[in-house]
């Protein structure tokens, strides 16, 4: 607050977010820091001065003009840490080349005590990072690519500590067949001089595949010319024993459609991404009756039979995120009676039954770099399959919002709020979104309704700028002008440690009404705690229930 000049310049205003690096007070600052540091830890060889993990750099005039000359907003940052390391040439100085510093600067060099710390992850996992760039070029020559950015690095260093992603972040527990890329990445690599790689897979109980990607990894980092095959058939028939050929099965079969499909293997993607490609009801058939023969294999070996279950889990999981994209169709959670009700399917109440029971038996910690929980998801899955149908006025009535919701969630369909599905702890599914702004709900439930109670839910994912709203009114009315205030929750703006979805309830005894109106006020801004600070809120609402 006392030196904003210390900061990015970002549209004018100085943003928290990254440090402006032509200021030589930041510079002092960071010397005489690192400094009292080593002090206290003398035997530490590595030190890293990096960007923070957004695109916040600064635009001032002195940095822009560096990345302009340097065709890259690596420039300024190198130059900074340049001095640097000039400073401590006996310590490596690392650095982030990461997304908007990932081009190589075209003039400065990095010093011989710079370590390049080169980041992976804009790529597609289904495709070798080579074969990225070539069809990439072959598209358009002009294309600036991974490929392309790490052979510009190796002109200039031979300092280069490769950060690959193996695993999805959001979904650790879902199927991610990305095994035919790991070695071919990895010789490309090294060819282009990068000898020291963090290879970020699965390493946690329960995420996909998790020990066998550690041994293969570790395998290929210790003698890039061993035949994978082989590492993996070692490992499969030590850690599943009479398993170990379904699971074999199971794998390449994933891998070859998944390959087959073409489609982008993103690391934050949802498994209903790949429903009609990898993830196809067909293939999930497959891949179902492998796991069957798995069990069937080992069913007498307690030890063998829970690390067949875990290595379900993914499928699990994705059968059921699947499902609840269409609670009330094929692959959905529900079918209707002979009397037209809509009933939970027995062999999917047993799956979620099955998943949180085999996760806590495998000492699963948690679902995703969120730390969503077994427990979380398995109360949330639970709230979610909790139909809101029977008995409520507001299922599959109109809703006007204004103004609209975004569509980049559930489309901006308003019909997601009355649908009956209750939105669970993925926002990117039965949830609508409104950014920064305030906004109000209108609901005509068609008749005059009495002695009601009006709920309506919204989602906390701070790590994705999702906040409560920061108040809730709501309002009732029989003609659709004239309202009645009946109720508020006040919630704050500062919302640090918030529940996962926060249900707002509002009684109606004895108040009759067939109009229904929410008044929303957003945060609109990120609170100090956020490392955000200062960008747009968003506010996640589901379902109006009536009842």
């Amino acid at each position: 607050e006392n030196h904003p000049e210390y900061y990015s310049l970002i549209n004018g205003k100085r943003m928290h977010d990254q440090l402006c690096l032509t200021n030589p007070e930041v510079l002092n600052i960071i010397l005489d820091k690192l400094k009292e540091e080593m002090v206290k830890q003398p035997n530490a060889k590595v030190w890293s001065v990096s960007q923070t993990d957004n695109f916040s750099y600064c635009s001032c005039d002195k940095c822009r003009e560096i990345n302009e000359r340097e065709e890259s907003p690596s420039g300024a940052l190198i130059s900074f840490v340049n001095k640097v390391a000039i400073a401590f040439p006996d310590k490596t100085i690392s650095t982030l080349a990461y997304q908007y510093s990932r081009k190589a600067p075209k003039n400065t060099k990095p010093e011989k005590n710079v370590q390049i710390m080169l980041c992976t992850i804009e790529e597609d996992r289904n495709k070798t990072i080579e074969d990225i760039g070539i069809d990439a070029l072959k598209s358009n020559p002009n294309t600036q690519t991974f490929a392309q950015d790490i052979e510009d690095w190796g002109k200039i260093t031979d300092n280069i500590f490769l950060w690959d992603y193996e695993v999805n972040f959001a979904y650790s527990v879902s199927p991610f067949p990305n095994l035919h890329v790991l070695k071919p990445n990895i010789e490309f690599f090294i060819k282009n001089h990068a000898y020291q790689h963090f290879q970020q897979a699965n390493s946690d109980n329960g995420h996909e595949f998790a020990e066998l990607k550690t041994y293969l990894i570790s395998k290929l980092l210790w003698n890039i010319d061993i035949d994978k095959d082989s590492i993996i058939n070692e490992f499969l028939e030590g850690y599943y024993g009479k398993a170990s050929k379904f699971i074999r099965q199971y794998i390449d079969t994933l891998q070859y459609y998944g390959e087959k499909s073409k489609v982008f293997l993103d690391i934050y993607a949802p498994p209903t991404d790949y429903a009609n490609s990898f993830l196809s009801q067909d293939k999930v058939d497959i891949y179902s009756n492998l796991f069957q023969l798995a069990e069937e294999a080992v069913k007498n070996q307690p030890e063998y039979l829970l690390r067949v279950k875990t290595a379900k889990l993914p499928l699990s999981y994705a059968i059921m995120e699947i499902g609840k994209a269409d609670m009330f169709g094929e692959r959905g959670w529900y079918y209707k009676d002979g009397n037209g009700k809509y009933m939970l399917k027995e062999n999917m109440n047993n799956m979620i039954e099955e998943f949180y029971l085999t996760s806590k038996d495998a000492k699963v910690l948690n679902l995703n770099e969120s730390n969503l929980s077994p427990k979380e998801y398995y109360e949330s899955t639970k709230r979610f399959i909790n139909i809101s149908v029977e008995n409520n006025t507001a299922f599959r009535k109109n809703v006007i919002a204004y103004p609209k919701p975004s569509p980049l969630y559930s489309l901006g369909e308003m019909s997601t709020i009355t649908n009956g599905v209750n939105g669970d702890s993925e926002y990117k599914i039965h949830w609508l979104g409104w950014n920064g702004i305030d906004f109000s709900l209108v609901l005509d439930i068609e008749k005059e309704v009495k002695d009601k109670t009006i709920k309506l839910s919204s989602l906390y994912f701070p790590k994705s700028w999702i906040l409560h709203p920061q108040k809730v009114e709501c309002y009732v009315s029989k003609d659709g002008k004239d309202y009645m205030k009946i109720g508020e929750v006040i919630v704050g703006s500062v919302q640090k440690d918030e529940e996962i979805i926060r249900e707002y309830i509002f009684p109606t005894k004895d108040i009759d009404f067939r109009y229904l109106k929410f008044e929303i006020e957003s945060t609109k801004e990120l609170p100090y705690w956020h490392p955000s600070e200062g960008a747009k809120s968003w506010v996640f609402l589901d379902e109006i229930i009536v009842e």
